[in-house]
C-alpha cells in the first residue's frame, strides 16, 4: 500500500491512498474548515482528528459537518478558508524564497 501525504491549509492533512484511491482529510488543528467538492460544501471539522473520507462515491464523515451555501456560517466559514489559505501559501513561498537565496548564495561563493 503506498500513501501519499500531503500537507494542506486550515491545518489538514491529505492521505491519498494509491491503491485503493482513498482520500482522506485529518484535522490537525483543534477546528478547522475546508472546501471539498465530494461533499459539496464546506466541511467544518469540529475537533482535533476529525477527518472526511472520499473513496470513489462513497463520503463518510468522523466529527464534521456539511455547510452549505445558504447556512448562516457558511459565510464566515469561506472567509477563514480564504485567509487560511493566503497564510499557509506566504509561509509555502518564504520556504522557497528561502532555498532561493540559500543557493544563491552557493553559487556567489563559487
Amino acid at each position: 500500500m503506498t500513501v501519499t501525504v500531503t500537507r494542506k491549509p486550515c491545518g489538514i492533512t491529505q492521505l491519498f491512498n494509491t491503491e485503493t484511491g482513498r482520500v482522506t482529510y485529518k484535522c490537525k488543528a483543534e477546528s478547522a474548515y475546508m472546501l471539498i467538492e465530494a461533499f459539496g460544501g464546506i466541511v467544518q471539522f469540529n475537533q482535533k482528528g476529525a477527518m472526511a473520507t472520499v473513496t470513489g462515491h462513497i463520503t463518510s464523515l468522523e466529527f464534521c459537518d456539511v455547510l452549505k451555501k445558504g447556512h448562516p456560517n457558511y459565510q464566515d466559514a469561506l472567509n477563514a478558508i480564504i485567509s487560511a489559505h493566503r497564510e499557509f501559501a506566504q509561509n509555502v513561498s518564504d520556504v522557497h524564497q528561502k532555498e532561493i537565496k540559500e543557493l544563491e548564495n552557493k553559487l556567489a561563493d563559487l
